[in-house]
């Protein structure tokens, strides 16, 4: 085997490592949950093309706005980090870009109505985008506020599919994800 085939096992070991142990503390709070998300990451500047990142998400479960008999949705806190898996390409000069981020969001959630929900989240991203070979002005490490919109479906009470929609300063990051 190749360095390149054990370090493809490597993080394939270390993935499965990573899923078993988010279910065995999700298991012992259940207002702790996690997720792992992928999609395209898209950049406003002229002539970037689309990257596609893939992300993981820990949450904790805050407040459930339960009212008698009429229900107003949930409150989380979430810290979510991606990272690049395929470059972008730069259109004007022979370079790639990526991005990596992480972020920490309050999300509220609404109420489900036969299973689906929507989501809204709001909160502080740090990036880093970096291009090669050639430096391509804009790239570089910033702070930016950031926030997104989705919806969600239910699988069961615990276990749900979203999609959703993050911006942040000169990035777009369209997800599909799997909440555990």
């Amino acid at each position: 085997m190749s360095l390149l085939d054990y370090r493809r096992l490597a993080v394939s070991i270390l993935a499965a490592l990573g899923v078993v142990a988010c279910g065995v503390a999700a298991a012992a709070d259940p207002n702790l949950y996690f997720s792992a998300k992928g999609g395209i990451l898209s950049s406003d500047r002229n002539g970037y093309g689309d990257s596609w990142n893939a992300g993981a998400v820990a949450g904790l479960h805050l407040l459930d706005f339960n009212s008698d008999k009429s229900r107003y949705g949930s409150l989380s806190g979430e810290i979510e980090a991606t990272v690049p898996l395929i470059k972008g390409e730069v259109n004007s000069v022979n370079a790639k870009w990526r991005a990596w981020t992480i972020g920490a969001f309050a999300v509220y959630r609404s109420p489900d109505a036969n299973g689906v929900y929507f989501k809204g989240k709001a909160g502080a991203v740090h990036r880093n985008l970096t291009s090669g070979p050639a430096s391509i002005p804009g790239t570089g490490s910033s702070d930016d506020p950031a926030f997104g919109v989705g919806i969600g479906y239910k699988l069961n009470r615990r276990n749900s599919i979203e999609a959703e929609v993050t911006v942040m300063d000169t990035l777009t990051f369209i997800s599909v994800g799997f909440v555990f």
